[in-house]
């Protein structure tokens, strides 16, 4: 009994030590702006031949481009996935930052207007609830497919319908299509390790609140997939785009201005 009593102890002593040292190790931040360049890639009219529901879909009356590819006039990117690696043989932390407790009870909204899915790019995390929107006058449907999870909902003219997402984590972003207007797409990342951001309109990204230490961290596009060619200056990305960053304590790292060749937007 005694020795059974004493073992116990001892594994509590080294939780609990484990726990004060990972709260000692402490908290930093991740930043960054990705802008392409050379020349960007031109964003064609989309594919809405004579779909009945054109005139819904026209922008100022004419066809919209693709936005696949979206920049601002300095060419600083959008929809740009930076994310914590967490492939195959990857470290990842064993907790997350306190201020994503609360993540999962936010309901996310993806929208449908002049038949665009409204944000292009989406980061949710399991067990989320999605609030599929249609903020048109007619109907589309949604359809998420990636590695881990499949929905598909049909969504009447300005209206809105709820769904629960499972609790599997997928390492990369999947799709989201419109089958009434299959030019309509989207993305979605759906996984549990918090530690993501999206390049705003801006092109920037921050990443907050990330444990102390070493890290991989991933660069994905829609049109691009892995962006191993992005530069980051003082790194090296591998063939998945990744690199390896030492996150400190109470500082933010700045990755700078991160260059990404245009052409690695056209596959």
């Amino acid at each position: 009994m005694k020795r059974v009593f004493c073992c116990t102890l001892l594994f509590v002593l080294c939780v609990t030590m484990s726990s004060v040292a990972l709260a000692q190790d402490g908290w930093g931040n991740l930043t960054g702006q990705i802008v392409i360049s050379g020349d960007v890639p031109v964003n064609q009219p989309e594919d809405v031949k004579d779909n009945p529901d054109k005139e819904v879909c026209l922008v100022d009356g004419k066809i919209p481009l693709d936005d696949g590819v979206v920049v601002n006039d300095k060419n600083q990117l959008r929809d740009v996935y930076v994310m914590m690696y967490t492939g195959r043989g990857a470290d990842t932390p064993d907790t997350y930052h306190p201020s994503y407790d609360a993540q999962k009870e936010v309901k996310l909204t993806l929208d449908n207007v002049k038949c665009r899915f409204v944000p292009k790019a989406s980061f949710a995390r399991p067990g989320q609830t999605l609030i599929l929107k249609n903020s048109d006058n007619v109907g589309h449907n949604c359809r998420i497919a990636t590695m881990e999870h499949e929905h598909n909902v049909n969504i009447v003219k300005n209206a809105a319908s709820e769904i629960v997402l499972g609790e599997e984590s997928d390492k990369i972003p999947g799709e989201v299509k419109c089958d009434i207007h299959q030019w309509m797409d989207a993305i979605i990342l759906i996984r549990d390790n918090p530690y993501v951001s999206i390049s705003d309109k801006d092109g920037k990204f921050k990443i907050e609140n990330i444990p102390a230490g070493d890290w991989k961290f991933q660069f994905w596009h829609k049109k691009g997939g892995y962006l191993k060619t992005i530069e980051v200056k003082g790194y090296e990305p591998d063939r998945r785009g990744t690199i390896e960053a030492t996150i400190k304590s109470g500082e933010t790292l700045d990755l700078g201005t991160l260059s990404l060749p245009g052409e690695a937007l056209t596959k």
